[in-house]
């Protein structure tokens, strides 16, 4: 059984979807949802020997070794174009998934489907995302073990840039289902906007105000 926060990844996941999971680890959300039916086989990538060898023998376990192949290497360069059709990147900074997509040369296909969980800086991953050409379908949080994580799902579709340092902030979050997790970006902003009074950094100042007062009448 998945936790909560691999739950709520695999819940992004396309029925019929052929997986790739990059930073597999233990390959737990691969072999679940081969399990499940829900994806007819996976590549598990991992950049380091250890956890790929972790992820081998999990899927060996499961019996899946047939339509889960484990490959070693670092973000999607393991994978060729047109092999999967969903990519999941879990358990990274976003700046990291954010470097991952920028360093494949064929990431942006209007036939793949992302599905991001940021552990830290998703509003460095949504500023990536909105000013690359892509559209983020959906957001969700959850909290497990008392820490928060995001969820998303995006697909390329070469928008225009969006330059709005707000929506890297709210993205496709809901201000109801997701209202405790923004509170909580809030008060930090909240934070960040008073230390900046004491530094006397216009610009940032500027930049915060205009964020918290979005976000202020988003969640109001």
């Amino acid at each position: 059984m998945l936790d909560k926060r691999l739950q709520s990844v695999a819940g992004l996941v396309r029925c019929g979807a052929r997986l790739a999971d990059i930073g597999t680890d233990h390959a737990y959300l691969p072999v679940w949802l081969v399990a499940q039916g829900i994806c007819p086989s996976a590549i598990a990538c991992d950049l380091r020997e250890g956890p790929l060898e972790n992820a081998g023998r999990a899927v060996a376990e499961a019996g899946f070794s047939s339509v889960i192949d484990c490959r070693l290497g670092d973000g999607l360069q393991p994978i060729t174009a047109g092999e999967v059709d969903d990519i999941a990147i879990a358990g990274m900074g976003g700046e990291t998934i954010a470097a991952i997509l920028e360093a494949c040369t064929w990431a942006k296909d209007r036939a793949l489907h992302y599905v991001f969980q940021p552990m830290s800086r998703s509003e460095e991953l949504r500023r990536y995302l909105l000013t690359n050409g892509y559209r983020i379908v959906s957001e969700l949080t959850v909290c497990e073990g008392g820490h928060w994580y995001v969820c998303m799902d995006a697909v390329w579709e070469d928008t225009p840039p969006i330059v709005d340092e707000a929506a890297y902030v709210i993205g496709g979050l809901s201000a109801t289902a997701d209202r405790e997790w923004l509170l909580l970006r809030q008060a930090v902003l909240k934070k960040r906007y008073n230390g900046q009074l004491r530094s006397g950094d216009r610009e940032e100042l500027d930049r915060l105000r205009a964020i918290l007062k979005k976000l202020e009448e988003f969640l109001s």
